[in-house]
């Protein structure tokens, strides 16, 4: 779908080509050409301020027609092509990185495997292929999902995402696909198809997310777009939660943000909080929008209405939440036998794990808590997470590789608050006079929810978890990173003339006409892949987000550490 004449006010109208022939010598149609070429820059240049006050009232053109392709120079690619595109290559990638490149001895947990079992048609063919991407935690999930919660220390992985993989695995092997392939091998190239799946909706998400909060389609594709080729891009093909979880959250914002009362809204909110440790914190932003509502329709009846509303999903959330603690209390806080594979008993006995249904007086202590919750443990436990305990010079390496996430969201959101301290102070909760409503664009009324949210993500990565890990929760947890990313590309005015000039200049030099268009629900590549007009610091983020791309995918698929 394409829009006539749209401008978000950050960047040039898009204009469409056309042969000009119109009869006369060509001599006369050089200096028509070059005539036209003066009057279509003073009017490119008068016309932008209309245009921006025009689209912060309203994000939309009201006139949307279904024009035929551009005849342009303009490179558009649809969110879905650009989503499927981006995991393509790094499924490319990984092929050859792992085929050139001799693994690494990370002495990590390797899921065990069955010596006897017989060797599958396909099972060459999916190593091969997708080898690469069974490394570090993948390797929880894909055993996750064949043999369930074995060892206590697959209680830090929460359950949704192998969950969906043994379901669907499990219905396949009935149909005798498994005679083609293992079920390792099966249950890997599941998790790759259904994260290329879950990817392409988070970045529709996003793009509708952010839409709706930056008020600028041209901003929003630019996240988009830096999305699909994010810093922690490995870990969303990789059989990892980020995808998934990437998904269900952008769904959770946009939904409450549009109707937070709705009771669809548990769906993916009890789902994201099954994926990942950190869903908790998307009831924040259901309290949040919840307390906005009610302040902005304050009334007895409403403000029943929204509460008991309210409750509702929060007891269905929690209930949800509850059943999987109380699997895990049942698997390792009672004595009792399971039909575990001798491979799975052995690899137990010979790394010193706790095996479910081997409670003794010393094992899983937990289960004796007031609220038995295992994750806190395990992650004490087994992976030495605690306040500061990160905080060691041989770390400094891990510190350095999550600088770039760290300080873009923590120097954009302490900017962010300083312009908009009284409005931050009040929560944003309160009506804004008519002077502050028209100094505060889109963006700066509806962010501060979420900028607080990337914040309580970064410091609680920072004193609390492997630092490293930052880069990629930001990445799949937070739209902001790539909001602050996309204003460094929209909001410098010497840019944004700058395409101006070289826009025109082109439009004129082609033989343009004065008609211009836009794709809706499709990414312009035609700024982000000119370096030539980029300052040093947009360059510098393009670097950092498309490097870390290859450089992540490179070292993750040998068994090398990363985000």
């Amino acid at each position: 779908m394409r829009s006539e004449c749209y401008n978000d006010g950050t960047s040039s109208p898009k204009r469409r080509i056309h042969a000009v022939g119109n009869g006369k010598s060509h001599q006369q149609h050089h200096v028509h050409q070059h005539h036209r070429q003066q009057q279509h820059s003073q009017h490119g240049a008068d016309s932008m301020h209309r245009e921006t006050t025009v689209h912060d009232r309203n994000v939309d053109s009201p006139t949307m027609t279904e024009l035929p392709p551009s005849s342009g120079s303009f490179l558009h690619i649809s969110i879905t092509k650009l989503a499927i595109g981006s995991r393509l290559f790094v499924i490319v990638l990984q092929l050859f990185a792992n085929l050139l490149l001799p693994d690494h001895e990370a002495g990590v947990f390797v899921a065990p495997h069955d010596k006897s079992a017989p060797e599958r048609p396909l099972d060459a063919v999916v190593r091969f292929t997708l080898g690469g991407l069974n490394r570090w935690d993948g390797q929880y999930f894909l055993h996750i999902a064949e043999h369930g919660y074995t060892y206590e220390n697959a209680l830090a992985f929460f359950p949704l995402f192998p969950f969906i993989l043994k379901i669907v695995s499990s219905a396949l092997s009935s149909y005798e696909v498994v005679t083609f392939v293992s079920y390792r091998e099966l249950s890997l190239l599941l998790a790759v198809l259904m994260n290329v799946i879950c990817f392409t909706g988070a970045a529709k998400a996003l793009y509708r997310l952010s839409k709706h909060v930056l008020g600028s389609q041209k901003k929003a594709e630019i996240a988009v777009l830096l999305f699909c080729f994010n810093p922690a891009s490995i870990f969303f093909t990789a059989p990892y939660t980020e995808s998934l979880y990437a998904w269900l959250s952008f769904v959770v914002m946009y939904q409450c943000m549009e109707d937070v009362t709705s009771i669809f809204l548990t769906i993916p909110l009890s789902l994201s909080i099954l994926c990942r440790s950190n869903g908790m914190f998307n009831i924040g932003f259901v309290l949040y929008f919840v307390v906005r509502r009610i302040v902005a329709q304050y009334n007895f009846h409403n403000i029943i209405c929204i509460c008991s509303r309210l409750f509702s999903m929060l007891i269905i959330v929690l209930f949800h939440y509850g059943i999987a603690q109380v699997y895990n209390y049942y698997l390792f806080c009672f004595v009792q036998k399971f039909n575990f594979p001798d491979h799975v008993r052995e690899y137990a006995l010979e790394h010193g794990l706790v095996l479910a249904g081997n409670k003794t007086d010393d094992s899983s202590p937990w289960c004796t808590n007031l609220l038995p919750l295992s994750y806190s443990y395990v992650q004490s436990q087994y992976w030495n997470v605690g306040f500061l305990r990160y905080y060691e010079l041989k770390q400094l390496p891990n510190f350095l590789l999550a600088l770039p996430a760290i300080y873009l969201t923590l120097s954009n959101s302490y900017q962010y608050l300083c312009e908009h301290w009284d409005y931050a102070v009040r929560l944003g909760l309160f009506r804004l006079t008519k002077k502050q409503h028209k100094l505060m664009r889109p963006y700066d009324r509806f962010a501060l929810v979420f900028v607080v949210h990337a914040l309580v993500l970064t410091i609680f990565s920072l004193l609390f978890v492997h630092v490293q890990v930052t880069t990629r929760l930001l990445c799949a947890a937070s739209p902001v990173l790539y909001w602050y990313t996309a204003e460094y590309f929209t909001g410098e005015r010497t840019f944004i003339k700058r395409q101006v000039i070289r826009k025109l200049s082109k439009q004129v030099k082609d033989g343009e006409e004065n008609s211009c268009t836009h794709v809706l629900n499709h990414i312009e590549l035609s700024d982000l892949l000119d370096f030539r007009w980029m300052n040093g610091r947009q360059q510098a983020i393009l670097v950092y987000f498309f490097g870390y791309t290859v450089v992540g995918t490179v070292l993750f698929s040998n068994f090398y550490p990363w985000t």
